[in-house]
């Protein structure tokens, strides 16, 4: 079970950093054509990708759409998209990334979780968020909390409730308990984290930590508090949205993504610095872009890379079909990984 708060410690180094694994996350809500082509299109691709040794999918949940807003809805349910790939694949981890559980109730969340994990032979990897749009969370019938401690206190013990019920402790007064009940399940859970201050705290309670490509607080920021929060003798898990797009060359794969990284800087451009150029979109994305060497370079010198353990691919936006995604796939796992698994990641074992 986690751990209360307390002060940090100095964490001496593991006798060998943890392999850097590779996984392919989907947001599910940008569409080349309607929301349940997306849905087979994933799940051809997921399939796929485990055929080339990406070792874990990750799927984000969204509630609701407004088509008259260009808002086309994404992945309500990613119990039930993960359930259908489970049954398409063999060893592929099935990543939540992530529940908003406020917008859920916590029971119903581990009985799904479980059940997935039994039928999957214990692939669940169970990532969870705070959060949730106001006008979701009146739609689904749910009171936000909105002070923001309060919220995060509120989380953190919703979380909690959870992860007991996965280890088989009482979940009603007459002493009744999860079933299936999945305890090690309890210790594969994820938190996406906007701050520096709940990535730490999640290295309190070590458990994994989810870290997307476009956040207010820069990743490596959150990274190293979430290391610095990991108590003595504690495996990091520390997963790291990494955007890709390659190319004959940088000039190539730039003016082909293009079209896409506008469109996605005007959903970003009232959070994130200043950009003039689309060569200064795709750095303010974060956006790793050219050759097979220029995509392992460039995420190689991100500051967050050295304390990752899961790359977590994305292919979202830029790709005109599954083909093109596949063949991203087919070179990240044949020539890029291999370069960063070399790489530099000192801060992991640190």
């Amino acid at each position: 079970m986690p751990q209360p708060d307390t002060a940090p410690v100095v964490r001496p180094p593991l006798p060998t950093r943890p392999p850097l694994q590779v996984g392919l996350f989907a947001h599910l809500a940008e569409h080349r054509g309607t929301v349940e082509q997306t849905y087979l299109d994933y799940l051809d691709l997921f399939e796929y990708a485990e055929s080339v040794g990406v070792e874990s999918a990750w799927v984000r949940q969204f509630h609701l759409a407004k088509p008259d807003a260009g808002r086309l809805g994404g992945l309500p349910s990613p119990f039930v998209f993960l359930g259908v790939l489970a049954a398409r694949t063999t060893a592929l981890r099935l990543g939540t990334a992530a529940i908003t559980l406020p917008l859920e109730r916590e029971l119903r969340v581990a009985e799904d979780a479980a059940v997935l994990d039994v039928l999957s032979g214990g692939r669940v990897e169970l990532g969870l968020a705070n959060g949730g749009q106001p006008q979701v969370a009146a739609a689904l019938g749910v009171t936000r909390i909105e002070d923001r401690e309060h919220s995060r206190r509120a989380y953190l013990a919703s979380v909690d409730r959870l992860a007991a019920a996965l280890w088989g402790d009482p979940v009603s007064p007459d002493g009744e308990v999860l079933a299936p009940a999945r305890p090690a399940l309890a210790e594969r859970i994820w938190h996406a984290t906007l701050t520096e201050h709940s990535a730490f705290e999640t290295g309190r309670r070590g458990e994994g930590v989810l870290i997307g490509t476009t956040q207010v607080v820069p990743g490596e920021v959150s990274a190293a508090a979430y290391h610095r929060g990991l108590r003595e003798g504690a495996t990091p898990r520390l997963g790291l949205s990494t955007w890709i797009f390659p190319g004959r060359s940088r000039e190539d794969a730039l003016r082909r993504a293009e079209a896409g990284l506008l469109a996605k800087w005007e959903w970003a451009k009232d959070f994130l610095p200043a950009a003039g150029t689309p060569a200064d979109v795709a750095e303010r994305l974060n956006l790793h872009y050219g050759t097979a060497a220029d995509i392992a370079a460039s995420i190689a010198q991100h500051p967050a890379f050295a304390y990752t353990t899961h790359v977590q691919l994305q292919l979202d936006g830029l790709y005109r079909d599954v083909e093109e995604q596949k063949e991203a796939l087919a070179l990240f796992t044949g020539e890029v990984a291999p370069e960063l698994a070399a790489a530099d990641r000192t801060a992991v074992a640190a």
